[in-house]
């Protein structure tokens, strides 16, 4: 049962973050989309339609400025905040680590953790004067085992430290009933893949791999999501869930 409660979504201008926006806005949450384009975040807020409990704040979370503006605004219009969605991340392309700039790195440093640090660091105390929360970070497979072939170092370091945030977060923080989650998912439809999917050969090849014969939907990400905010799970703490099409029992 999560109705009523107020969601914040980081990066809920991308096709992951949109589904997990329209979800939690289904089952009767007051929706905040974070994220730094602004017709995205309109499009997205547009279709899931409900103007008096959706809100859009252009926000870079790697500006703490910018995060603590968005947690003031949501307070301003919603009063309180009880799940934080920490779904805004960014990828490389496949690049051999020793070919990697500094400004490559620090990118996906600055975006996929320390974006996830500031967002859950300026929620912390507004669910604990609450008296609890639910927090989701999005982290990926490759935070937990690297593919051959696809040199994607730091963007596993990075998915594989909020493994780690988000296990520590539940152990620290479970005394004010915040839950703290973790959703890894593998190969989810997305604009960065579509291409690959409209070669028939490339799609059949790629769905091969799963033991479920198919790559994941955002949909399937905003499910876990919303059963990990819900009361459903309200003993789960320090988990991760792999949303993977079974790829990893596999692996």
């Amino acid at each position: 049962m999560i109705k009523g409660k107020v969601a914040m979504v980081t990066g809920a201008g991308g096709g992951v973050g949109k589904a997990i926006s329209k979800r939690l806005a289904s089952e009767g949450c007051k929706v905040v989309l974070l994220g730094r384009d602004r017709a995205k975040l309109q499009k997205a807020a547009s279709e899931i339609g409900d103007k008096k409990n959706t809100m859009t704040i252009i926000t870079d979370i790697t500006k703490e400025a910018e995060v603590l503006s968005a947690i003031d605004q949501t307070i301003n219009s919603f009063d309180k905040i009880d799940i934080l969605v920490n779904n805004a991340g960014i990828i490389n392309d496949p690049v051999p680590f020793h070919e990697m700039t500094d400004d490559q790195w620090d990118d996906l440093i600055k975006t996929n953790l320390i974006g996830t640090f500031r967002m859950t660091k300026a929620v912390i105390p507004v669910m604990i004067k609450n008296g609890g929360g639910s927090i989701v970070n999005i982290s990926s497979v490759l935070g937990i085992r690297s593919i051959p072939n696809v040199p994607l170092s730091v963007y596993g370091v990075t998915k594989a430290g909020v493994i780690m945030f988000t296990r520590s977060i539940a152990v620290e923080y479970g005394q004010y009933k915040i839950r703290c989650n973790c959703i890894a998912p593998s190969t989810i439809r997305s604009s960065i893949i579509e291409p690959y999917l409209q070669d028939e050969g490339a799609k059949k090849l790629l769905e091969s791999t799963f033991p479920l014969r198919k790559i994941g939907e955002p949909e399937d990400i905003a499910g876990a999501v919303a059963y990990l905010c819900s009361d459903d799970s309200k003993w789960v703490t320090g988990t991760v869930m792999m949303i993977d099409g079974g790829i990893s029992a596999k692996q």
